[in-house]
């Protein structure tokens, strides 16, 4: 919308310049207007380009700023020098000498600052390996000008301006020529160059203005020494056309978009300014054979010698000229090459969406204008949920391709609305700008996690995936992109803790919570050498003969200082960071240790289930590092558990089987813990070969106040028991519990009805006892 409306102040700019200029030449050759009018009307050019100019100016930074307050600096030299001519004119008196001579001052000042602005630019812009070509082509031109100028302009007159010094003569007959001069080669010097700061609008705009100051220059100057100027000479609005464009210029560079901070933007050689680059190439050339031609007119006998001269010239610029036809396709090339290094420096290979470095970029940027204009920003980052376990699992091709469907669709629904990018992994930041209302990005938000969440089909596999989204805005989450960066990251991970799949707008509590985490993550990777980790084991009772069958081990953590952290709190983050490889070989083998030390203590052998990680199971080697920890601690194969729980139905592939049939081999049970809050199904029962199935415990907290619980847990036991599977009841806390599942099937139990997790030593207590008991029944 700005940048509509931008255009349409320009046009009307150049419909107002065509109807200026149009009653100023109206006004000059109808010859009905007075020379105090004319001066007047003429102005309004100098005031309408100050103005525009000034307002570049404020509008732009760096190099672009200093441009246009040397333009600007030119119109206003030009108004004082417009004034005073008004000031006598609309007086009515004649106009003093020395005043001529001070307007004729101003002038010259005019175009020397926009000389000035010209030669400023080209400075910044020309680099050091093109320099030496490049200052010499402008040599070979500015040669040629001055040439032309001193025989056909300079020369001819120069006796007259000898013998009859006068200040106007002399300021028409050596200033302005200078000027002129130094004007056109600003110009051919920036279009010289393969790239400008200046847009091609703004280069048009410029290159026609100053044209039409130095065509005004020059009949001005011809009607100086032929005494016959006039104020309101039909020539005069020349120099208004170049005031004027000089202004709109300014507006394009104002519509421009590009670096606000240090006007760095370069802008390729493109439309009129492409098609005339040959043409540029072939100018020194053709000045150097426009100067043999008038050299030939001036001699008197043409020979072998000349003839011959000039043939050789010929082939030489031939030559030449086919040279530098040849570097400029190898410097095309390489321009294709670089613009191909700098695309891929910026953008993410996988995807194809801009990487971190483009994004950050970007975001600065954004903040920056935001700061600016006051608009609003928002930063969501997303992440993909269990990417690593399918990456994992199913390869890392199906997951590159994972990665480039969910770029696809995140592009298709950003659209032109923002900026998405990649970070990295499964890391994905989008931008947005223009947006007013937050229930906009709740709107977006929502989009995105329904979109991400549908199936994609990669070769034979249908996977599914969620995303967690943080989102943070700016100003009021952060002033600049790193920290909104941050925090929408501490929001994306809240959005993980509330289980996934879900949009978490940041809220300052955040803060707080990452320094915690991070703390905590910290802790944790030095818990295992301080030894602050250690199982505590919860007994399995049968519901028939209340005796102990078999333990779980359940990993706990007390810091040093005595503190307890809960497994909810660090065992999600031990998962998270890949911290759970590691605790987990060290969990089995310390719980089958314990298992030998038990069996070594003459208890009746029973059996230790242990949890095992997804991550885990992925891991090269597992079943022989499992094998090896049985034998290291003597432990029988059969008296281990290893416990699966129902998401790594998500890990369905051969490898997954082919690790837990590896376990069954060797004798261990598996069994499938939580049943029936995930990804429930008989087909992964038997998959899996599970020997035993885990009822959750949120079927058990509410078996007594529901019909339907009681009717999924009595449907569960009776599949279980057509399966041959045995059932772990979890979460028994109440006798009525208990005793609704007694009247349903036989089964182990695992509640504080009977027993709450407990250190080795008083699991040890109770099975001694258990086992004293059983003797004295036996004796009995």
């Amino acid at each position: 919308m700005k940048s509509l409306q931008s255009w349409t102040h320009i046009r009307w700019a150049y419909l107002l310049t065509f109807l200026y200029i149009a009653g100023l030449w109206g006004m000059l050759l109808g010859a009905d207007a007075g020379e105090g009018i004319i001066s007047l009307a003429e102005l309004l050019s100098p005031l309408a380009a100050t103005l525009l100019g000034l307002r570049a100016v404020f509008g732009q930074r760096g190099l672009l700023r200093i441009f246009w307050s040397l333009i600007t600096l030119g119109a206003c030299f030009y108004t004082a020098a417009q004034s005073i001519w008004c000031y006598y004119h609309i007086e009515g008196g004649e106009m003093p000498v020395l005043a001529a001579g001070m307007a004729d001052v101003l002038w010259n000042l005019q175009t020397a600052f926009f000389v000035c602005a010209l030669f400023y630019v080209m400075y910044k812009q020309v680099s050091a390996v093109r320099g030496m070509r490049f200052l010499f082509d402008i040599a070979i031109v500015v040669l040629f000008l001055c040439t032309l100028a001193w025989e056909f302009i300079i020369s001819p007159n120069l006796t007259k301006l000898v013998a009859e010094p006068d200040w106007i003569l002399v300021m028409s007959g050596v200033l302005y020529p200078a000027s002129d001069l130094g004007l056109v080669l600003g110009l051919l010097m920036l279009h010289y160059q393969q790239q400008s700061v200046l847009s091609p609008q703004v280069m048009r705009s410029l290159t026609v203005g100053f044209a039409s100051f130095v065509i005004g220059d020059i009949l001005y100057f011809f009607d100086i020494l032929a005494g016959t100027y006039a104020v309101g000479s039909w020539y005069d609005p020349f120099w208004s056309i170049g005031l004027l464009l000089s202004g709109i210029a300014a507006l394009h560079s104002q519509r421009e978009k590009g670096d606000r901070d240090t006007g760095q933007l370069l802008y390729e050689d493109g439309g009129w300014e492409a098609k005339n680059k040959r043409l540029r190439y072939f100018v020194p050339y053709l000045s150097l054979l426009l100067l043999c031609f008038l050299m030939l007119q001036r001699l008197s006998e043409v020979d072998g010698i000349v003839i011959g001269t000039i043939l050789m010239i010929l082939l030489i610029l031939v030559r030449q000229l086919s040279i530098l036809f040849e570097n400029e396709d190898l410097v095309r090339r390489l321009k294709h090459m670089l613009h191909s290094s700098e695309h891929q420096a910026m953008h993410d290979e996988l995807s194809g969406l801009p990487n971190k470095r483009m994004f950050e970029r970007s975001l600065s940027a954004a903040v920056e204008e935001a700061a600016g204009d006051g608009k609003k920003l928002a930063v969501l980052f997303m992440d993909l949920d269990r990417f690593k376990y399918i990456n994992d699992s199913l390869g890392h091709a199906v997951g590159d391709e994972l990665i480039r469907q969910v770029a696809r669709r995140l592009a298709a629904i950003v659209e032109s609305r923002g900026l998405v990018a990649r970070l990295g992994g499964d890391e994905f930041t989008i931008l947005l700008t223009g947006w007013r209302e937050k229930r906009e990005l709740e709107s977006l938000s929502a989009r995105l996690l329904q979109e991400i969440a549908k199936p994609y089909k990669i070769e034979l596999h249908e996977i599914l995936t969620t995303t967690s989204i943080g989102i943070a805005l700016y100003p009021s989450d952060g002033g600049d992109g790193a920290e909104l960066m941050k925090h929408a990251d501490a929001a994306m991970y809240k959005a993980k803790e509330k289980g996934k799949g879900r949009a978490q707008f940041y809220e300052p509590v955040l803060s707080g919570e990452i320094l915690k985490r991070m703390a905590m993550e910290h802790a944790l990777r030095q818990a295992l050498p301080r030894g602050e980790l250690y199982l505590v084991y919860q007994p399995q009772v049968c519901t028939k003969s209340e005796q102990i069958m078999g333990v779980e081990a359940l990993l706990r953590w007390k810091l040093e200082d005595g503190r307890p952290v809960s497994p909810a709190d660090f065992i999600p983050l031990a998962e998270e960071t890949g911290l759970i490889v590691s605790i987990g070989e060290w969990v089995l083998r310390t719980a089958c240790r314990q298992a030998a030390d038990w069996e070594r203590r003459g208890l009746p052998p029973f059996k230790v289930a242990v949890n095992v990680s997804p991550k885990q199971l992925v891991q090269n080697r597992f079943v022989q590092r499992v094998a090896a920890i049985l034998e290291e601690t003597g432990v029988q194969p059969e008296r281990l558990v290893v416990e699966i729980t129902e998401g790594i139905a998500l890990l369905n592939t051969a490898e997954t089987i082919e690790t837990l049939q590896g376990l069954k081999k060797l004798g261990i049970e598996i069994s499938m813990d939580d049943f029936g809050t995930g990804y429930s199904s008989l087909g992964y029962l038997r998959t899996f070969q599970v020997d035993s199935l885990k009822i959750a415990q949120s079927f058990i907290s509410r078996i007594t106040v529901g019909a339907e619980h009681e009717g999924i847990v009595r449907a569960i036991m009776a599949m279980a028991d057509s399966l041959q599977l045995e059932v772990i009841v979890e979460g028994v806390e109440t006798e009525q519990q208990l005793q609704l599942l007694k009247g349903i099937a036989e089964c182990l139990v695992q509640g504080y009805y009977y027993y709450k997790p407990l250190p080795p030593e008083e699991v040890t207590a109770v099975l001694e006892k258990q086992a004293g008991r059983r003797a004295s029944q036996r004796h009995s």
